[in-house]
């Protein structure tokens, strides 16, 4: 097995930081791949214009779970004005790092998505 998919696999057998936040502080929003059915959604806790709490929910395939939890341990500790400066594609290069298939390309971007409606 590459290294890709072990880390992959190990994402979505072991997904970080899932869960709700609560609180007068807490923005979140979701988004739903209608092609699939999957759907994420994010909370961000940001103190200071940095990003310092991150839980996300959701029910997906293995590419949409891994891409989760890897964005949500990345966004840990940013600066809210750095990750809205970023491109969706530039999000998805430093905050999860792997590429799939053009096919599966919804399943990796969903994550990214929720995350920057909620910063806009």
């Amino acid at each position: 097995m590459d290294l890709y998919r072990e880390e992959v696999m190990d994402h979505y057998e072991h997904p970080r930081n899932q869960g709700e936040l609560v609180g007068d502080d807490v923005i979140y929003d979701h988004e739903v791949n209608a092609s699939c059915g999957d759907s994420v959604q994010f909370y961000l806790r940001i103190e200071n214009g940095k990003i310092v709490e991150v839980k996300w929910s959701g029910v997906g395939c293995a590419i949409t779970t891994a891409s989760a939890s890897k964005l949500s341990e990345y966004l840990q500790g940013q600066a809210l004005q750095e990750i809205k400066d970023m491109s969706e594609e530039e999000l998805a290069q430093k905050g999860i790092g792997f590429e799939v298939n053009p096919g599966r390309i919804k399943c990796l971007m969903l994550p990214i998505k929720v995350v920057k409606k909620i910063i806009y």
